[in-house]
């Protein structure tokens, strides 16, 4: 299992060829002045020397060069802090280490400073289609737009490059394994203090996170990569066209032409709380009539045919079911300290309890459930919401979803707009879905057409798919 003396793991998954296969992006971390510069805020970690040392930074201009001539995308991370510094590392002692920092070196990580432009160096490498992401911390998804730019591509790998080795590089590739992504760390295009720590963080990366190679060994790849190119979109409307429609007011329909982003190959579809709580006459939900209007509209149906067309298009299924822990903590835990849920487990004993009858699948949808789809509990309206969907939709390279289910107004339209602020394309399927009432049902959808996703019905979707 041993191969020069770290785990062989990522080369029996054959992640070489799952690499060339996929849409990849490079990320340079950190190649700002504060770190490489002798006059840095850094110098006193030598951070510079090492990486003159290790030739990074000359290899890190020959995959940028080869990226470019691959079509692979390029990312800028720099580190930086506003002027009163805490939102830089914001947990560290309620800021009082920024504190210490800002004492020290006042300058230091300053946002728009020379401390934070891009190292003279690696100045020249940056091109103005690659994309800059300013960060706070030591990984580059956390409260980044990192990850909603690669859903808009359909990244499914990250080249990793940058500095430190044993801080934000290692950070941004456990966040990205976390994630469900493939990051390939490149072990000369890094540096950090030492040696001695780079090659430690180098060991605990390539064992279980993520595969460590060479520059020789990336340009490799990139020249042999047979990854599908970016998805090309023409714009419906020029901007001032697009203005005057909102001036207007208008459907999304009306200013989007919805095929052009719906990639057979990279579309979920998602079907949201068809449980018996909701749509069973004998469901915790009964009282407020959302069985009664499910059947009348002949949603289950309509999930039915998208099912059915998806499938046939090879598009992967998610359900979701709503469910809470026997003590009811883990649900709407924002509310008052669980005591919302307390008082409605009192009206109703077994409401969503996670293995009852309740967040049960409804008799007619069970038949349509197979075990290669994926089902996601969650216990809050969104279905991103503390759940794995965003991990499994980015292992499968997901840009677009198609949502339908319960209840319009709760957990669909909830799901909806989280899938939009994180890069998703989303469709809302308008007769496969229902509330209450029909009008809070069309208030819903209103919602939706105007700034979310467009909204179509069972017909159009399934006519697509053909």
């Amino acid at each position: 299992m041993e191969k020069n003396g770290a785990l062989d793991l990522f080369e029996r998954a054959g992640w070489k060829e799952y690499f060339k296969s996929s849409r990849s992006v490079l990320l340079v971390i950190d190649p700002q002045n504060d770190v490489l510069d002798e006059k840095g805020f850094l110098n006193f970690w030598q951070v510079w020397k090492h990486a003159r040392e290790n030739g990074s930074i000359e290899n890190i201009k020959k995959i940028v060069a080869a990226c470019r001539k691959s079509g692979v995308p390029v990312i800028w991370g720099k580190q930086y802090r506003l002027e009163k510094g805490r939102d830089l590392f914001p947990g560290t002692w309620d800021g009082d280490s920024l504190t210490l920092i800002r004492t020290l070196i006042p300058n230091g990580f300053l946002q728009n400073t020379w401390e934070t432009d891009i190292y003279e160096g690696l100045a020249d490498c940056v091109d103005e289609k690659d994309i800059l992401i300013g960060k706070h911390g030591s990984s580059m998804f956390e409260g980044t737009a990192l990850e909603k730019y690669l859903r808009n591509i359909g990244a499914r790998t990250i080249l990793i490059t940058g500095f430190l080795t044993d801080f934000c590089i290692e950070a941004t590739v456990r966040s990205a394994c976390d994630k469900g992504y493939l990051a390939v760390t490149v072990s000369d295009g890094c540096a950090t203090q030492n040696e001695e720590l780079h090659q430690d963080s180098l060991q605990r990366m390539r064992r279980m996170i993520g595969p460590v190679i060479d520059t020789a060994g990336v340009l490799d790849l990139l020249d042999k990569s047979s990854a599908p190119p970016l998805p090309s979109v023409q714009r419906s409307f020029s901007v001032e066209e697009i203005g005057k429609k909102m001036a207007e007011g208008f459907s999304l329909n009306d200013i989007v032409d919805w095929r052009l982003y719906l990639h057979k190959e990279a579309t979920a579809l998602l079907v949201i709380d068809s449980q018996n709580s909701v749509l069973h006459e004998k469901g915790s939900f009964a009282s407020t009539g959302t069985w009664k209007k499910a059947k009348e509209t002949g949603a289950v149906g309509k999930i039915e045919s998208l099912v059915k067309a998806c499938r046939a298009s090879g598009i992967p299924v998610f359900w979701t079911r709503h469910s809470r822990l026997p003590g009811g903590k883990d649900i709407f835990p924002g509310t008052f300290d669980g005591r919302l849920m307390e008082e409605v487990h009192r009206d109703a004993p077994g409401v969503l309890l996670g293995d009852g009858w309740d967040t049960g699948f409804f008799d007619d949808i069970e038949p349509l459930i197979r075990g290669e789809d994926m089902i996601i509990e969650k216990a809050s309206w969104s279905a991103f919401e503390s759940t794995p969907l965003q991990r499994y939709l980015n292992h499968l390279g997901i840009t677009g979803i198609i949502v339908c289910g319960f209840l319009s107004d709760f957990c669909v339209e909830a799901t909806v707009r989280n899938a939009s602020d994180r890069g998703y394309f989303s469709i809302i399927v308008s007769d496969a879905c229902s509330t209450a009432t029909e009008k809070d049902h069309a208030l819903a959808l209103a919602r939706f057409d105007r700034l979310i996703g467009p909204v179509l019905d069972t017909k159009s979707i399934v006519e697509f798919l053909k």
